[in-house]
């Protein structure tokens, strides 16, 4: 589980094509060795510096290679979605992937999206204020966070609207309820509690890119969630052992 202070983890900036190639090789079933070789080479023309692309990978890795007894069936699903996917439910699991593997990600994510809510576009300025208040003032918090919002806006997700603003871009429409159950599963392990009720889950910040149809979980289509406690006051949810 997390702390209140998440380690940054997610420190590089990362285009879609790199997440997409990462991806395919996972599925394809290549070794990790070999993965973290294709990741070095493929990098190599767009990354300068042994440390910067060594960095890069690992982020990439720690979305799509890593794994632990938490998250194995996590990322099984993800695989299985992601071949089939459209181009924006592609976005989604890469999305997802980042709130599940990294809690610092989940956390500048819940920031934003609490931003978007109070005002139509913020200022660079304004959106590190509120990661300094919440995560911490750390010069490697706030160059992680500006790699993150370059992230974002390279994914498509967010628009600079003039120097050192941005605003989301139109919300990525999603109506796989299979996907949309697993997207919801991934704040669970980032979220520091053992359990979260489907109102906390479907009504989270983090959500700000996506327009998801049917905003409501399905247990029949949770396949890494389950119900802890289902009555009058709401159902509870947690990670399926």
């Amino acid at each position: 589980m997390t702390t209140n202070k998440p380690l940054v983890g997610f420190e590089r900036y990362v285009e879609l094509d790199w997440l997409d190639k990462t991806a395919q090789w996972v599925i394809d079933g290549k070794p990790t060795k070999e993965v973290h070789d294709l990741i070095d080479e493929y990098l190599d023309p767009v990354i300068n510096g042994a440390t910067s692309k060594r960095k890069t990978k690992n982020v990439l890795s720690g979305a799509w290679v890593k794994s632990d007894n938490q998250d194995i069936a996590f990322k099984e699903q993800a695989k299985v979605m992601f071949v089939n996917a459209s181009k924006n439910e592609k976005l989604a699991i890469h999305y997802g992937m980042f709130v599940a593997s990294y809690p610092f990600f989940f956390s500048l994510s819940k920031i934003l999206g609490r931003l978007f809510k109070l005002q139509d576009q913020v200022s660079n300025t304004e959106f590190y204020r509120r990661v300094v208040e919440e995560v911490g003032d750390r010069e490697s918090i706030k160059r992680a966070a500006a790699r993150y919002l370059q992230s974002l806006i390279q994914w498509g997700v967010l628009e600079q609207t003039e120097k050192a603003k941005f605003k989301p871009r139109r919300k990525i429409a999603l109506s796989n309820r299979e996907l949309i159950a697993w997207l919801y599963s991934s704040i669970l392990f980032s979220s520091g509690k053992d359990r979260l009720s489907v109102e906390e889950i479907t009504s989270d910040p983090v959500w700000f890119p996506f327009n998801l149809i049917d905003g409501s979980i399905n247990v029949q289509d949770m396949k890494v969630l389950e119900v802890v406690h289902q009555g009058n006051d709401g159902t509870l949810l947690t990670i399926k052992r």
